[in-house]
C-alpha cells in the first residue's frame, strides 16, 4: 500500500495582511483558515457517496460539485450536521490564522527568498495544520498497530501557489524534525508520516474529498469572518465531533483547542477579537480569559506570528 491515511485540504479566507475587512469593505479577509479532511485508506472509496449524500441535502444531483457558500443557512446547517455524524468515519483539523496581528509587518529579505511575498503566510499556516495532522496520524497508527505509516496529502490547486516551493519547504522541515534542529520547536511536524511525493494539488472539482475540507473550512471561516455569508449562524459549531479532540486530562472538560481546532496567534488574538468570536472558540474549549490574563501573556511564546512565520526555517 502507498499510503495508509490521506488528508484533504482546502482554504477560506486571503493571505494578504492589509486593508483588511470590514473596516475596508473592498479589502482582505481578516483571517486565514485552512481545513483538512482525514481519512483511512480503506475509506476513501466511499468518499464520493459522501459527497452526494450531502448534494442530495441540498437538491444537488449525484457527481456535481458542492459549493458551501452557495447555500442558505438552513442548508449549510443540514450539511454540517450530516458531515459530523457517525456514519462518515473521519477526522477534521483546522487553523484559524488571526491577521489582525500581523497588521504593517513586512520582511523584505523573507520575501525575496521565492521572489514573491504571496504564500508565506499560507505555508505557514498549512504547517501549523500538518504539525497537527501528523501526530494525530502517528497516534492513531501505533492504536491500530499500523507500522510504519504513511500519510498522503491531497490540497486544493491554488491560484498563484508556488506549489514546488511549498513540497520543499515542507521537505525542509521534515529534514529538520529528524535532525532535531526545527526552530522554535513548540511542535513540529512528525518526520515518520511524511513523504514530498506523496503531496499533491489536484483541483477540487475533480476530488471529492477536498469538496468535503471545504465544507469543513468554510462553515469554521463563516463562523469568524464578520464579512462572510452567514456570520453569526456558527455552524461549524455542529461539528465538534468531526474535530479531533485534545487529550484528555484530569478533571478538564472535553475540549478541541490546539488540536482539532486551532486559533494562531490564541494569546494575542484573544485581546483583539469580538465577543461573538471569543465565544464562538469558547465552544471548543478554549478558555479566552485566561489567554487574557498576565500570567498566560507571561507564558506565551515571545515570537508573534508574523516573526515565527519569517524565522529562520523558513528559507527555501
Amino acid at each position: 500500500m502507498s499510503h495508509h491515511y490521506t488528508l484533504f485540504v482546502d482554504e477560506a479566507g486571503d493571505d494578504k495582511v492589509d486593508r483588511l475587512k470590514p473596516e475596508h469593505p473592498d479589502g482582505n479577509s481578516e483571517w486565514l483558515c485552512l481545513g483538512g479532511y482525514l481519512v483511512r485508506s480503506e475509506v476513501e472509496g466511499d468518499l464520493d457517496q459522501r459527497r452526494d449524500d450531502l448534494l442530495a441535502i441540498v437538491g444537488g444531483q449525484p457527481g456535481g460539485v458542492l459549493h458551501f457558500q452557495k447555500y442558505t443557512s438552513r442548508n449549510r446547517h443540514d450539511v454540517v450536521r450530516a458531515l459530523a455524524s457517525k456514519r462518515y468515519p473521519a477526522r477534521g483539523f483546522v487553523v484559524c490564522s488571526f491577521k489582525r496581528t500581523m497588521l504593517g509587518y513586512n520582511n523584505a529579505r523573507a520575501a525575496a527568498a521565492t521572489g514573491s511575498d504571496k504564500d508565506y503566510l499560507y505555508n505557514f499556516v498549512c504547517r501549523l495544520l500538518l504539525e497537527r495532522v501528523t501526530a494525530f496520524v502517528a497516534e492513531d497508527a501505533r492504536r491500530k498497530q499500523i507500522e510504519k505509516p504513511i500519510l498522503r496529502i491531497m490540497m486544493d490547486r491554488r491560484k498563484g501557489h508556488h506549489f514546488y516551493a511549498f513540497t520543499a519547504y515542507v521537505e525542509q522541515l521534515i529534514r529538520q524534525a529528524i535532525a532535531g534542529t526545527t526552530f522554535l520547536p513548540t511542535r513540529q511536524i512528525n518526520p515518520h508520516v511524511m513523504r514530498r511525493t506523496q503531496i499533491s494539488n489536484p483541483s477540487a472539482r475533480e476530488v471529492s474529498g477536498i469538496q468535503l475540507a471545504d465544507v469543513l473550512v468554510s462553515a469554521f471561516f463563516g463562523s469568524i469572518e464578520q464579512s462572510a455569508i452567514g456570520y453569526g449562524e456558527a455552524a461549524a459549531l455542529a461539528l465538534r465531533p468531526l474535530m479531533a479532540p485534545r487529550k484528555p486530562r484530569p478533571r478538564m472538560p472535553t475540549g478541541w483547542n490546539n488540536e482539532g481546532v486551532t486559533l494562531y496567534p490564541a494569546s494575542q488574538a484573544a485581546h483583539l477579537i469580538k465577543p461573538q468570536q471569543t465565544a464562538f472558540f469558547e465552544g471548543f474549549g478554549y478558555d479566552m480569559e485566561w489567554l487574557k490574563s498576565r500570567k498566560a501573556q507571561k507564558q506565551a511564546q515571545q515570537f508573534t506570528q508574523a516573526e515565527r512565520m519569517w524565522s529562520g526555517d523558513y528559507d527555501y
